[in-house]
């Protein structure tokens, strides 16, 4: 009787206490700081510029968001230093974007941030990562007057989507698999202020945790095409005639990528088998007006084929000679290799790697061209 006593002042103890405890770390929603986009600037080494956009949902505001910038040498310490400045607490819960300018990923480790923020229980996964060629300061704090905001404008140019020319699905996620995954080398896009737009120009190779080269979207095609991916975006081709000057563009591709391995990683050779299907919106060349001809659409089938082909035996060269391994060609090798697998594996395999490629296009209409 004495026990059930002694346990149910105990209960309640901890439940009144709890209670309190609850009451004690709500804060209101006009007090909160939801940051909704970062943008790391290297200043010098262990010296950074961090800027944030925080919406504002105050009436009394003159504007929409709310910019900050301050000098740190870690993330926290920043954010510590952004939460005096706004007078509020510092949440990242509803962080969309986080933007790393070019000098940053070329001399310091994108890496420490990504896993910071990977490893912050307020950090979701679907938060999208990308290069900035100059100040991502200057892009946070420009200004886009046909856009509601700045956050929402980087969310939806950074989100996969088809109609762009790539889509890369450049989140915290995505990011820490690739760069801890020994058999792949990380990408990102890379973003650059043009007036008062913001384009994706290029893509940024990663090598050692450090941005090693950019490649242009079309390689990055090549990139998501070997890496499976099934529904690939709108592929522009200008084809190499000596006589005539054609130009295509193919819509709604399906793909269906095939790679063989010989196993050997001392003489690496793999075949590559892609198939691809996709409708001819644009056509200008020697065949125009006589793609309804079922021979002609063959004899352009096959010119696609070449030129597929030869752009990503070009592109698998360039990969060979920078030693990086941005689709995971490597887990061909390492699949069939007894022990542990490193990262000097894989440069070592791509910078010996002979490949075959086979492409095999089906036009599957030439919609309104007929």
């Amino acid at each position: 009787m004495i026990r059930s006593s002694v346990f149910i002042s105990i209960f309640f103890s901890i439940l009144f206490l709890s209670g309190c405890s609850q009451d004690k770390s709500k804060v209101p929603l006009e007090d909160v700081a939801m940051v909704g986009v970062m943008a790391f600037d290297y200043i010098e080494e262990n010296k950074t510029k961090l800027t944030v956009v925080i919406p504002q949902y105050s009436p009394e505001a003159k504007k929409n968001i709310q910019t900050i910038s301050v000098t740190t040498d870690i993330v926290s310490n920043g954010i510590m230093k952004i939460g005096k400045l706004s007078d509020k607490k510092v949440a990242l819960n509803q962080l969309r974007v986080v933007l790393i300018n070019d000098d940053f990923a070329r001399q310091a480790k994108v890496r420490d941030i990504i896993e910071y923020l990977y490893r912050n229980p307020q950090v979701g996964n679907k938060v999208y990562i990308a290069v900035v060629k100059g100040s991502g300061e200057e892009i946070l704090k420009g200004q886009y007057p046909d856009k509601q905001s700045v956050i929402y404008y980087l969310k939806d140019l950074l989100h996969p989507s088809v109609t762009t020319a790539f889509n890369p699905n450049t989140d915290i996620h995505s990011f820490m698999y690739t760069s801890t995954n020994p058999v792949f080398d990380p990408i990102l896009p890379m973003l650059i202020k043009k007036d008062s737009k913001i384009d994706i120009e290029n893509i940024a190779l990663f090598r050692n945790g450090h941005l090693f080269e950019t490649i242009s979207p079309n390689e990055a095609l090549i990139i998501q095409a070997l890496q499976g991916k099934k529904n690939l975006s709108p592929l522009y081709l200008k084809l190499n005639n000596r006589d005539t000057e054609e130009k295509i563009m193919l819509d709604l591709i399906k793909s269906k990528v095939k790679i063989k391995s010989n196993k050997n990683m001392n003489s690496p050779r793999l075949t590559i088998t892609l198939k691809i299907e996709g409708i001819l919106s644009e056509y200008k060349g020697k065949l125009k007006n006589k793609l309804e001809n079922r021979q002609n659409l063959t004899i352009l089938e096959d010119e696609v084929n070449k030129e597929v082909e030869t752009d990503i035996k070009q592109f698998l060269a360039k990969l060979k000679e920078m030693k990086i391994d941005p689709i995971g060609l490597s887990e061909n090798f390492r699949m069939y290799h007894n022990g542990k697998w490193t990262k000097e594996m894989t440069k070592q395999t791509i910078s010996k790697l002979n490949v075959d490629v086979h492409v095999e296009t089906s036009i599957l209409s030439t919609g309104t061209l007929k």
